[in-house]
């Protein structure tokens, strides 16, 4: 039975439209959201840098506003003003508009000064409008329903998600300054199939999608299918099924291509990283929207601080954060723009053209290889995305393998030459544990030993012998034998005292099982 997450929306908030008169303030430019060019910031050189991810951009980029200058409301001074240390993070498409939303990255007191905006761009790409939303939380995802008219918003609160009807945004659009009520509540029936506190949202074919963010573990996905009820103004969220998306996964939008889904992952994290090589991922998969099933078709490096994207004619369309103040100076290679891919060359390129990461089976693990057929590159590989500068391959057509410690992990590498990212490829590693030994117990004792033995497990190359006097904790390990042995003797114990034994299997490159049973033996 499908479980049920009710998220009763309220379609009422406070959300202040900022129409830029001499009424609203004395001075005019000092509450402006600018639309231009950053200082110190070359796109032309980030993009080369990365010839790769700029072989597959088209034509019509534009210029990211709020980042030299923001309207927004300041709540230590409680009235508009402008700041500099907006942060963009998320991106959609409603109608002829184009909405970013961005949140304030200076800090008092644990709180975003200012209150997070979300600017509205026409069909030019030319900013028209900033919206300030009723709080100052990490605004995150946002995205258009559009069976319901209803524009949904995620933020880092306890209240995941935010509705604002599509007649209530055509009308800040076309008036004045107003204020309208906003209200968010959650009927939590099942904590287990709900976000919280949600870094991204998505919708397609008529499913909202929820995100986790993972800092080095899985991020998720949660799908749901949506039910307005406009008499009594609810937005309900019914739960079908969660997938599993790359660590540090930002967000992702949806796309048709070819009569087949397509699923664009942002994966991105490592702010104000300075040493070794630096970038973020776009993963495209063929997307099942029935039950959340996914197949990888390419992952391209892209400039760092990626967060999310949308798509639209055949092009997806790219948002950095690495141009905001915060991050401006000590980012590799900021870009100012939002930057348009050619779809085609996303969907249609197979896998690893340059660089090939391939997988293999061996009996003690996972065998890692990287191979490379660009003259004059060098391979940097890593298991702990996006940091290099600690596993570099000196040489082309090199070859390295690496156990990972871990059960599984994404493994990264890149092909640099003179300093540019000509090519990546990346692949998810996951190595199966060996199976615990069973039917552990104890064959005999003596005054001042005691024998056990097991039944063998598949998959060791060695047994790890635990033993202690409680039965509960304080646990030593006291012998680790082949995988050949499928028993113990434990010399040299005290006369007539309890000893409790457990076994685990070991597999080379730190794979190891659960404990078997637990067994007392008791010396004469």
């Amino acid at each position: 039975m499908k479980f049920k997450k009710i998220l009763s929306i309220f379609l009422s908030a406070v959300l202040v439209v900022i129409t830029l008169s001499f009424s609203t303030c004395s001075s005019f430019a000092a509450v402006m959201t600018t639309q231009e060019e950053v200082t110190n910031v070359n796109n032309y050189d980030t993009l080369m840098t990365y010839p790769e991810f700029n072989s597959k951009v088209t034509d019509g980029a534009y210029l990211c506003p709020g980042l030299m200058s923001s309207v927004s409301y300041d709540k230590q001074i409680k009235r508009i003003t402008a700041t500099q240390s907006m942060c963009p993070q998320a991106i959609c498409k409603v109608n002829q508009y184009t909405l970013i939303t961005a949140y304030d990255s200076s800090v008092y007191d644990n709180s975003s000064i200012c209150r997070s905006v979300i600017y509205v761009l026409d069909n030019n790409d030319v900013l028209v409008k900033t919206l300030i939303l009723p709080d100052s939380y990490h605004v995150g995802g946002i995205a258009y329903d559009s069976s319901n008219g209803l524009i949904l918003i995620t933020k880092a609160s306890k209240s995941a998600v935010g509705v604002i009807s599509l007649d209530d945004f055509n009308k800040y659009m076309r008036f004045s300054s107003n204020f309208v009520s906003v209200n968010y509540t959650i009927d939590e029936n099942d904590s287990n199939n709900f976000i919280i506190s949600a870094s991204s949202v998505t919708y397609k074919n008529g499913y909202v999608y929820l995100a986790t963010f993972g800092a080095g573990s899985d991020s998720f996905a949660y799908c749901y299918t949506p039910v307005y009820d406009r008499a009594n103004n609810t937005y309900t969220l019914i739960y079908n099924y969660k997938f599993s998306l790359p660590s540090y996964t930002q967000g992702f939008s949806i796309s048709n291509y070819k009569g087949k889904l397509r699923l664009f992952a942002s994966v991105s994290y490592g702010r104000n990283e300075t040493k070794g090589v630096y970038c973020s991922y776009i993963y495209t998969y063929v997307f099942d929207e029935s039950n959340g099933n996914k197949t990888l078709d390419n992952i391209l490096a892209c400039p760092p601080m990626l967060e999310l994207t949308y798509a639209q004619g055949g092009k997806l369309y790219c948002l950095f954060e690495s141009a905001a103040y915060e991050y401006r100076d000590v980012s590799r290679k900021p870009l100012s723009c939002i930057v348009p891919l050619k779809m085609s060359l996303l969907c249609d390129e197979k896998k690893g053209s340059f660089v090939n990461i391939n997988v293999s089976n061996v009996a003690n693990g996972k065998k890692v290889s990287v191979n490379c057929n660009i003259p004059n590159s060098k391979i940097y590989y890593s298991a702990s995305m996006p940091y290099y500068s600690k596993s570099k391959i000196r040489s082309c057509y090199a070859y390295n393998k690496a156990y990972l410690k871990q059960r599984s992990g994404t493994v990264y590498a890149v092909a640099v030459v003179d300093g540019r990212i000509v090519a990546s490829d990346a692949v998810y590693v996951s190595v199966s544990k060996a199976s615990s030994p069973s039917k552990l117990k104890v064959k005999s004792t003596s005054k001042n030993s005691a024998l056990i033995s097991w039944k063998a497990a598949s998959g060791a190359t060695s047994y790890e012998i635990y033993r202690s006097t409680s039965k509960s904790k304080k646990y030593k390990k006291v012998a680790t034998v082949s995988s050949s042995k499928k028993s113990y003797k434990n010399k040299k114990l005290k006369r007539n005292k309890k000893y409790y034994y457990k076994v685990r299997a070991v597999r080379k490159g730190y794979v190891n099982s659960k404990y078997s049973n637990i067994v007392s033996a008791k010396t004469k």
